[in-house]
């Protein structure tokens, strides 16, 4: 599993969002969402560069990805 913190997530509408962002991304599957630990967890071999491109336009920044 990969954990993605993504600076703006504050309620469960963004965590829709983005589980919908990250859902849309080829590799990419198993999407958990936490509004409290504001984390994106998934399954999957995408470079962090897809992830930037998906996220690019919207109100959600990437801290840092790691391996679980």
């Amino acid at each position: 599993m990969k954990l993605v913190y993504v600076n703006g997530i504050c309620c469960k509408g963004c965590a829709k969002e983005l589980e919908g962002i990250f859902k849309n991304i080829y590799g990419i599957k198993n999407v958990e969402v936490s509004v409290d630990s504001c984390t994106v967890k998934y399954e999957g071999y995408v470079s962090k560069k897809v992830i930037l491109e998906a996220l690019e336009g919207t109100k959600y920044t990437v801290e840092k990805i790691v391996s679980e």
